[in-house]
């Protein structure tokens, strides 16, 4: 049998929170001792979380064992981990016994924000250093390509230059040996993803082929972007031995659980918190729950905002340049991105903007647009400068934006 490498995908912290679930206190089994030494032989911690329960053990909180699965288990020596099929299995079978079972797909409190003046997309831009080239960028090419598959909000390129990126992928320091594969950290409250993610080049280097690549380096991103571990309450489901702490805990950064995916285990999840060193493209699960985090929106209509010289009274000088003409701003509705099919709106709607003067706001914009009407005028203006050998020494002028609301898209 193949064995599973128990190495962590990424250790972003050490987390020392305690586990939601009320402790169960740790029973005396004096007639079971066979039982407890075969446990702890493969591996789980029995000092809380466990006790005897129908011809068998919950260990771990919600893993449920029978004593012929210990045997089993005992018998095929695997003293270092259980399968991980089987614990899935386990989890599902006395998940109401052991408080709701697992929730497979969680998020951090903080995502990345996708909703911009412009789109509603966001592109992230990945830097893949020199040093890890070939092997390492094939395996990014791979991820970026799974995640743009999706048609989410978030879209992946990569960069030739380290200082626009979004996310840069460097080798790490590995004059002290390293615990994990790579290693990332979660979006910033300011709505940008993390920025980093570091490459341990005893297991990723231009001469060894490793088939998690892809998945390995898609998982990284994925805690850029706001995703935590799948099993991150009990990481004995992808790691086998016992971690420490196994519940990573919420922490600041929070674990909220996605909707509409599973509450039991998500074995080949590529989120998993310990890589057994195959490929693991997204799952049904995972694709579902990016697409929740992350939905593509695709607009009803389009919107165009137009800056219409209605008069224009400007002059010049041997020293100066008078400008002063009127100008009318505009919003004109369209069916299509080109601007070729005029639409007309079947129900009314808020069209959002703002009124800026000398570059200061004046005044927030909630325009109620009747249904039939094709376009919208903010209204006309007056903006004057004067430019003195090149440069402006008086001005006076005004600016209308509009804002992409959830169902229109402005043009640009």
């Amino acid at each position: 049998m193949k064995r599973i490498l128990c190495i962590p995908l990424v250790w972003i912290f050490l987390l020392l929170h305690s586990c939601n679930k009320a402790d169960v206190t740790s029973i005396e089994i004096s007639q079971n001792d066979v039982y407890i030494e075969k446990l702890k032989a493969l591996g789980f911690d029995l000092s809380q979380g466990f006790y005897e329960d129908d011809g068998g053990f919950i260990v771990e909180n919600d893993i449920f064992l029978s004593k012929e699965d210990i045997d089993y288990h005992s018998n095929r020596k695997l003293l270092e981990v259980v399968k991980l099929h089987d614990l899935s299995t386990y989890a599902s079978l006395n998940s109401a016994k052991a408080g709701g079972g697992k929730k497979s797909q969680y998020r951090t409190t903080n995502i990345v924000s996708f909703i911009d003046h412009s789109s509603y997309t966001k592109t992230i831009s990945l830097y893949l250093d020199p040093s890890l080239n070939n092997v390492l960028g094939n395996g990014l090419d791979q991820a970026i390509t799974r995640y743009n598959n999706l048609d989410i909000a978030l879209k992946f390129i990569r960069v030739q230059n380290a200082n626009v990126a979004s996310i840069r992928i460097t080798p790490a320091d590995n004059s002290t040996p390293k615990k994990y594969l790579m290693k990332a950290g979660f979006p910033q409250s300011s709505g940008a993803p993390y920025n980093s993610i570091l490459v341990n080049t005893n297991y990723y280097n231009n001469n060894t082929i490793r088939y998690d690549i892809a998945s390995t380096l898609a998982h990284e991103i994925g805690h850029c972007i706001g995703l935590r571990h799948t099993d991150y309450m009990n990481r004995v489901f992808s790691c086998g031995v016992r971690p420490t702490p196994s519940n990573e805990g919420s922490g600041a950064e929070g674990a909220v659980h996605i909707p509409g995916t599973p509450t039991d285990g998500e074995t080949n999840s590529f989120m998993l918190a310990c890589s057994d060193g195959l490929d693991k493209p997204f799952t049904q699960n995972d694709i579902l729950a990016l697409k929740t985090i992350y939905p593509l929106k695709v607009p009803s209509f389009y919107v165009a905002l137009s800056t219409i010289i209605l008069e224009d009274r400007s002059s010049y000088s041997s020293c100066c340049d008078y400008n002063d003409y009127d100008v009318k701003y505009e919003a004109k509705f369209y069916k299509d991105q080109a601007g070729t099919i005029p639409y007309y709106p079947t129900s009314p709607f808020i069209l959002r903007g703002a009124l800026f003067h000398n570059n200061s706001l004046v005044q927030q914009l909630n325009i109620n647009i009747p249904t039939g009407v094709q376009s919208y005028v903010f209204g006309t203006y007056t903006n004057t400068s004067v430019l003195e050998w090149g440069t402006t020494v008086s001005q006076d002028e005004y600016q209308v934006i509009v804002y992409p609301d959830y169902d229109l898209y402005l043009m640009r």
